[in-house]
């Protein structure tokens, strides 16, 4: 066991060491110019280095871009429109498992007034004041509205897959059909397929006609079984 001695004459030792070493740092950082270190990568051109802006017009003043297409890739002076694209980038999906599923109660339709605007593309290189009014259009009641809005859906859950409420209907083109329960078209007792178009100018194969005093188009109201007209 180290005698009272032993141990003052250790620590003298160790202080002594530590006095050595805080004058060794002493002359080598006190009163001293910085040394000259490398850093890769430290010398470069950082003008380019800017963050997204939030508001279109300013990307080219105060912020970076976000590039959609091949057009951009030139970064036109503030307030020009590029050139329309031939490629886009950054293509993504809205599945339930990538980029999300759209929800139905907040995707919102809209129509713009483009005005002189070519490129529909590259809206964030527009000024702010030459963002596109949204369109208006006179409703019922003879009122202004914008024409923007969700879209109006159905949900069918045996297919479970959402439709589209029509407003219009193409009656040349609109197809009255009877599925069974395989998704597979019917078939009447002489093996034709239970399809057919919803008007034909042929009166005697056509499921509407129109009513030139009324100004409508009005359905047969009565089919005789047995007889190819109503």
């Amino acid at each position: 066991m180290d005698t009272l001695n032993d141990r003052i004459i250790e620590l003298e030792k160790q202080v002594t060491y530590l006095l050595d070493k805080i004058s060794d740092l002493s002359k080598n950082t006190e009163e001293t110019n910085r040394k000259p270190i490398s850093i890769v990568g430290g010398i470069r051109d950082k003008s380019n280095s800017r963050p997204s802006d939030i508001e279109t017009g300013f990307g080219q003043v105060s912020g970076g871009n976000l590039i959609f297409n091949d057009s951009e890739l030139k970064a036109p002076p503030f307030g020009a429109q590029p050139a329309t694209p031939t490629k886009g980038y950054n293509v993504h999906f809205h599945g339930e498992y990538s980029g999300g599923a759209l929800a139905a109660d907040v995707l919102q339709i809209v129509q713009y007034d483009w005005g002189s605007i070519t490129n529909k593309e590259s809206l964030q290189y527009l000024k702010t004041n030459q963002k596109p009014k949204i369109k208006k259009q006179l409703n019922t009641n003879k009122q202004s509205v914008n024409m923007i809005g969700a879209l109006d859906l159905i949900f069918d859950a045996d297919t479970q897959k959402w439709g589209v409420s029509a407003f219009k209907i193409d009656i040349k083109k609109c197809l009255l059909i009877e599925y069974d329960d395989d998704g597979v078209i019917a078939k009447d007792s002489k093996g034709n397929d239970k399809k057919s178009y919803l008007y034909n100018e042929d009166s005697t194969k056509s499921a509407i006609v129109w009513d030139e005093n009324a100004q409508v188009w009005r359905f047969y109201a009565v089919y005789a079984p047995g007889t190819s007209t109503p």
